[in-house]
């Protein structure tokens, strides 16, 4: 950028005939601006103001002493209408969402407006990584072989990694009214860092491994079952490696969240006969039956006959030679034929005084013996 020729009147003038020449010369606003930065400093012109005289010299409007002050004042997102700012945040995805709500608190009190709904939020804590994928969103904190952070970070050790990921993650759960269909948790090691207090969920899906099994508070982190209102939750997974000790069994029956929820399966849980009794309120429960007690098949069935909201079942029983599917079977009152038994075999129990049925299906699969029991109405 040169400087003109003629004599200017002033400093403003002077800057004024600068920008003028840019245009002359067909130049891009943005670079005419880096180069006027580059000549009179940051600080000579804001960008705003830079480009009003831009434009003005570009459709031919040269008044260098022209008042700004009778012009109207510029408008901002803040004099949007509320009901217009309420239908644009509406269709926005949570990580906009989430960026829109630094700006200020007005525009952060319409966004907090929406309750967000999502199908799934899976969580996955590893040694040496932590992603979480809400929808179809996927968000990942890793480290490399040599302990460098992938994505946004580098050279971080895995705690400050880990609880960077959780950090960035925890915001997504601070939304108000946050809900979700399904809340899957991955965690192979424990995390105190993860906090998910508010969020609402109907079915709740939970993987551990030999450290992270902590059933007197559900989960190894401060979020577990309590923290969700009862009535709520509709169902509850859990797959463990590690079989839980009794007393964390009991625990967990006895927590509200079981009580009312709907549906319910427990890999690794030895589920005694007496237990049973406590799953009389569920539409559908999968467990394993623990054979080191009593197994009365015929009282099983009995007690199944009286859970009025059942709708289907599974009972899982290591196939010892009293546990396989012939004296599983005959004990139930089914009839087999003579020789080697069909893959699968199916009996029907009318439950008394009732026109209803109990279906049972029994099959072996590798060392298990599978109870599927079907209520037909």
């Amino acid at each position: 950028m040169k400087k003109p020729s003629k004599v200017i009147k002033n400093k403003s003038h002077y800057l004024k005939t600068c920008i003028s020449n840019e245009v002359n010369k067909k130049i891009p606003i943005f670079d005419s601006y880096r180069n006027f930065c580059k000549q009179f400093g940051q600080n000579a012109m804001k960008y705003p103001d830079f480009e009003f005289w831009y434009y003005r010299f570009y459709h031919g409007q040269m008044d260098f002493d022209y008042d700004r002050s009778m012009d109207p004042v510029p408008k901002t997102i803040m004099d949007m209408p509320v009901t217009l700012m309420f239908k644009i945040t509406e269709n926005l995805d949570i990580k906009e969402r989430i960026n829109l709500r630094t700006m200020n608190q007005a525009i952060k009190d319409i966004v907090d407006s929406h309750a967000p709904i999502f199908d799934g939020i899976e969580i996955s804590g590893h040694r040496t990584s932590l992603f979480w994928k809400e929808n179809n969103t996927i968000v990942e904190f890793s480290q490399d072989k040599k302990g460098s952070a992938l994505c946004t970070f580098s050279k971080s050790g895995f705690t400050s990694l880990m609880k960077k990921g959780l950090e960035y993650m925890n915001l997504l759960f601070k939304i108000p009214k946050i809900k979700t269909n399904c809340l899957t948790l991955k965690l192979t090691e424990a995390s105190s860092e993860l906090k998910v207090p508010n969020v609402q969920v109907n079915h709740l899906i939970l993987y551990f491994n030999e450290e992270t099994v902590y059933l007197h508070n559900l989960l190894p982190v401060p979020f577990h079952a309590k923290s969700l209102k009862p009535g709520e939750l509709d169902s509850i997974h859990f797959d463990l490696i590690q079989m839980p000790e009794r007393g964390q069994v009991l625990r967990f029956f006895e927590t509200e969240q079981f009580k009312q929820a709907k549906h319910v399966q427990l890999k690794k849980f030895r589920v005694n006969q007496e237990d049973l009794v406590r799953f009389s309120h569920l539409k559908s429960f999968k467990f394993e039956l623990n054979t080191c007690e009593e197994v009365d098949f015929q009282r099983i069935r009995e007690m199944i006959s009286t859970f009025e909201q059942l709708e289907s079942c599974e009972l899982n029983i290591l196939n010892f030679p009293e546990f396989t599917v012939r004296p599983i079977g005959e004990a139930l009152g089914a009839d087999f034929p003579f020789g080697p038994l069909k893959k699968a075999v199916i009996h029907r129990y009318r439950i008394p005084e009732s026109n209803e049925y109990l279906e049972f299906e029994l099959e072996e699969k590798l060392c298990w013996c599978h109870i599927k029991i079907v209520k037909i109405r």
